[in-house]
């Protein structure tokens, strides 16, 4: 394979340990979740830092793989109408596809980043006893929107010079009816 036919998709070490991060902070507000819903049940008891705590978790764990999502092929992709358009269209849609995303990164950056600072200004903390800093729940969005910002300049970089940087690298046209057997084999969810 010539180093421009090269797979897009390859995250790097620093996104595979923000991957291992937001695991360990999904695991985490899970295992709460359960004692929560045990201790309720068994023991009738509730616990108030417990929803607050899966909330901080579950945001901050969504806001640090929402870029990796992209490099490991996992956002959304509609394909249908681009399919059907010849080469050097298809590679327009992917520039402008990468154009936006760069766009709504900027914004999501650009928009947080004054509330995080009134936040912080203003001492706004959580409604419950634990009266965390609401900066440090806000501050997952200037987050999310660097992890796409990145992922969505190398996906153009990738588009410009090589070719398709949404399609998947086990995409597989096959007709034979073997072809069905395998994607299910590699694909539990089909």
């Amino acid at each position: 394979m010539k180093k421009t036919e090269q797979p897009f998709g390859h995250a790097g070490p620093v996104l595979d340990f923000l991957l291992t991060i937001a695991t360990i902070l999904s695991l985490i507000a899970t295992a709460i979740m359960i004692i929560e819903g045990l201790s309720r049940y068994i023991l009738n008891t509730s616990y108030f830092w417990a929803e607050e705590m899966v909330r901080f978790m579950m945001v901050w764990s969504f806001s640090l793989t929402i870029g990796i999502a992209g490099f490991k092929k996992l956002h959304i992709r509609t394909e249908l109408l681009v399919q059907k358009f010849p080469r050097a269209v298809q590679r327009l849609c992917w520039i402008l596809s990468c154009a936006t995303g760069i766009t709504f990164a900027l914004v999501l950056i650009y928009s947080s980043i004054p509330q995080i600072v009134r936040y912080f200004d203003m001492g706004i903390v959580s409604e419950s006893n634990l009266e965390l800093p609401m900066w440090l729940l806000y501050l997952s969005m200037p987050i999310a929107g660097l992890g796409l910002l990145w992922y969505y300049l190398s996906a153009l970089r990738y588009a410009w010079s090589v070719g398709d940087p949404f399609m998947p690298e086990t995409e597989d046209f096959s007709t034979s009816p073997d072809s069905d057997r395998t994607r299910t084999s590699t694909n539990p969810l089909l």
